[in-house]
Order: C-alpha cells, then structure tokens, then sequence
C-alpha cells in the first residue's frame, strides 16, 4: 500500500518541483481553497491549538490567524516538493542565513555545535544552510516515517542540499561515532515536538498549556560540552526567508535551563506572528496526563 501510496503521488510531486515559482505559489492557492475552504484539513486541531493557545484573542481574530496559517502551510508544503528541483543557486537566493559569523565563531573551540528549531516559519528549507557552511555537515535528528519510500526521497532531498538526517533513535550512537573521528557537526533538533510522556518527562507551560518537551540536544550539549544556538527562519516575503542562529549560555542551576530559554524564544516568535507556527501538528496532545506525572 505504502509504495502504490508513493507511485502515485510521486509524479504530481515530481512535476510541482519543476514548475516555475510562479506557478507553484498560483498553486498554491488552489490548494488553499481545497484543504482549508473543502477538505477542512485538520480544522477542528487548528481551531483547538488557537484556543487554548489564545484565549485572550476574540473568535474573529483566531480566525484571521487560521486562514493565513492554512496559507502559509499551503506555501511551505509545495515549496518543499519545489526543493526537489531547487538548484543551489536558487536556495541561497530564497533562503539567506545572515550571521555565519556566529557558527564560526564557536567552531573555532573544535566542538560540534547544537542546533534546536521550533517547527516555525519555512523550517524545512533550514537543511539547506549547509551549503553556506565549509568542513562542517549539517546533521538533523528525525522521526522515521512510516512510508519508507517517501523517507528514502526525504533523505535524498535533504543530502543533495548538504542536509544529513540521523533517526533520533540512532542519533546518540552516530554522535559518539562521530567524535570518535573527531568530525565537527551542527546537530540539529526539532525541541517543540510532543514526546510520549514518562516519569522522567520534562514538562512546562508553552503557550499557557503544560506540555512534556524534548530534551535530548540539551543532554547531548552538557555531555559533549558542544555549544547550544537556537536557530530561527523568518519569512521575508513570499518564497523568500532569512535563517538567524542565537548564542545561548546557562543562566541557572535548572538543570533543563536552555531549553527554558528555548521555550520562551519560539514563543516570543510565534506571538509575533502566529500564523507561522505549524498549528496541524497535535502539539497540545499530552495536556491531560500532566497530572499523572507530575
């Protein structure tokens, strides 16, 4: 089922990464109408996220927030199947990262460097900034999917843009393999994703709703003593963003501290401009058994 799933989809996809951007953002349109105005794609979950997420915000302008949401999810969508068929020429030209300088700055320890993102903005096309980075890779830690044939494109996508992805259930020993070589690597890690919860589960307010959180590029900076940056897209305008890093150091004894500070730099983000966040991801799932382990 899995590959028929692919044969399928694969050849709308194919042709969508070789359209001009001019028509892949005219496309993008239509999809709108038809996920957001006829399908209702994950409706009921993003209108769920916004309300517990804004409470203070009247109805009318959470719905302000959720269509242009469904536009820009609308846009990054097809601007990832665009990737497919991005030259690097045209990837550096959409998607700029400003301060190099900062990476460099903290390469020169001969440590690797941690990266933790939020699913914000055009983060897909982050993988990319390993073409602006010389004798360093770029490595992300992700989920496997459960069609490997769409997997098996990811992974070639991400490679073909100097992007590595690592299974977080691998990625500790890929680590410990790669300081074995003495490799210097930037690792990133999607942090605002939903962990299933244990008793050792870190958990914390985010968006006014307590949520068990990934904590794991913390652990592996404090093990290694590799320096942490937060990394943030923003959307310049369409089809067009900037890729910033920001210094990070402990401010307390808390033994999660950076990925407090983490916390509240996406949230910061996302109250600028909400519509930014990725509201279809079930972010909020846990929130009932935060009693349990707490």
């Amino acid at each position: 089922m899995h590959l028929i799933t692919f044969l399928i989809s694969y050849p709308f996809i194919k042709i969508i990464s070789i359209l001009p951007f001019r028509l892949v953002y005219i496309l993008s349109d239509f999809v709108y109408i038809i996920i957001y105005k006829l399908i209702k794609y994950r409706v009921k979950l993003v209108r769920s996220n916004l309300e517990l997420a804004f409470p203070e915000y009247s109805p009318s302008k959470r719905l302000i927030i959720e269509s242009n949401f469904y536009r820009h999810f609308c846009d990054i969508m097809l601007e990832a199947f665009k990737s497919i068929g991005m030259t690097k020429k045209q990837i550096l030209e959409r998607y700029e990262f400003k301060n190099q300088s900062i990476v460099y700055d903290l390469l020169k320890k001969n440590k690797s460097i941690v990266l933790l993102m939020g699913h914000y903005s055009n983060f897909e096309w982050a993988m990319s900034v390993g073409h602006y980075l010389d004798n360093v890779k770029g490595v992300g830690a992700y989920t496997p999917l459960t069609n490997k044939y769409f997997e098996k494109l990811m992974l070639k996508v991400r490679k073909r843009h100097k992007g590595y992805l690592v299974s977080r259930y691998k990625i500790h020993d890929y680590i410990k393999s790669e300081e074995e070589k003495n490799n210097l690597n930037i690792y990133g890690f999607a942090t605002d994703q939903s962990p299933r919860p244990t008793e050792k589960t870190y958990w914390r307010k985010f968006l006014n709703v307590n949520v068990p959180f990934f904590t794991g590029g913390e652990r592996i900076a404090n093990k290694y003593d590799y320096s942490i940056v937060f990394g943030l897209a923003k959307r310049v305008k369409r089809g067009y963003y900037t890729f910033k890093t920001f210094r990070t150091t402990k401010k307390t004894d808390h033994p999660y501290d950076i990925t407090n500070q983490f916390v509240e730099f996406i949230e910061k983000q996302i109250r600028e401009r909400p519509s930014e966040y990725l509201w279809t991801h079930n972010r909020f799932k846990h929130k009932d058994l935060y009693g349990e382990f707490k």
